[in-house]
């Protein structure tokens, strides 16, 4: 059937045989009957060194469904050449190997760093570094997505503070009336969103330039859906007279 099972620590019994434990794999009740979210860390042309819990069969996208739903697996391999998926109970080291790829819960300490850092890594490192912010715009948009709000707010500031463009942009379009993201900040700012806007256009920015034509249209229709968010809008500032040089 493909398995080896190394050490039976199931729910199975005291005894697993190899069917039975096919069968606690396929039920998720290895290593943990608890599905979990959390990140496995990716790294290539890597093998593991720890303590094998199984060894079997699959594919490596299967091999990562299996480790990923069970909280007891602290990380796995997989040998292209062998097709042979293992699991790991603990994980004491890495080991180059061409062909192979693993995925860990935790950092492997000495170790060189995965393809997907955790995200105050990827933050650490970018304040040395990426002169333009773009990287750092990148980071914002995964933080946010992962649900960090903390590294997702000092990464798009930070970029916009190096002069990135489309970080200060996307800032205004959260405090925007029409794309409020309640999500980043605290509260709508149409003021906050039209003075980037118009810097922005001050300097030939298209799309702000057209951000900006909206938003003074918008202000001034009193029918609008947004009327309410425009009662202290400073259009006199931000909509008479032209952005062009």
């Amino acid at each position: 059937m493909g398995m080896k099972w190394i050490r039976n620590r199931t729910r199975c019994g005291p005894v697993a045989l190899l069917a039975t434990a096919a069968i606690c794999l396929a039920a998720g009740s290895a290593f943990g009957a608890d599905p979990t979210s959390q990140q496995l860390f990716n790294y290539r042309e890597t093998l593991l060194k720890g303590s094998v819990s199984a060894s079997i069969t699959k594919s490596e996208d299967d091999c990562r469904k299996i480790c990923a739903a069970r909280s007891g697996c602290a990380g796995f391999d997989h040998a292209t050449k062998e097709n042979e998926c293992r699991l790991f109970e603990s994980i004491v080291s890495g080991r180059a190997d061409p062909g192979s790829v693993a995925a860990t819960r935790a950092l492997i300490t000495g170790y060189k760093d995965p393809e997907n850092p955790p995200l105050d890594m990827r933050l650490s490192k970018l304040k040395d570094a990426d002169p333009k912010g773009d990287g750092l715009l990148q980071l914002s948009r995964d933080a946010y997505l992962a649900g960090n709000r903390g590294v997702g707010f000092e990464a798009v500031n930070l970029s916009m503070q190096r002069g990135n463009p489309e970080a200060k942009l996307e800032i205004a379009q959260w405090y925007d009336p029409r794309t409020f993201a309640k999500d980043r900040v605290d509260a709508l700012d149409a003021n906050k969103a039209a003075r980037s806007y118009f810097e922005l256009a001050l300097g030939g920015n298209e799309k702000a330039k057209r951000l900006l034509t909206s938003i003074c249209e918008e202000s001034g229709n009193s029918q609008s859906t947004y009327a309410s968010s425009f009662e202290s809008f400073l259009g006199t500032t931000y909509c008479e007279g032209s952005v062009d040089p």
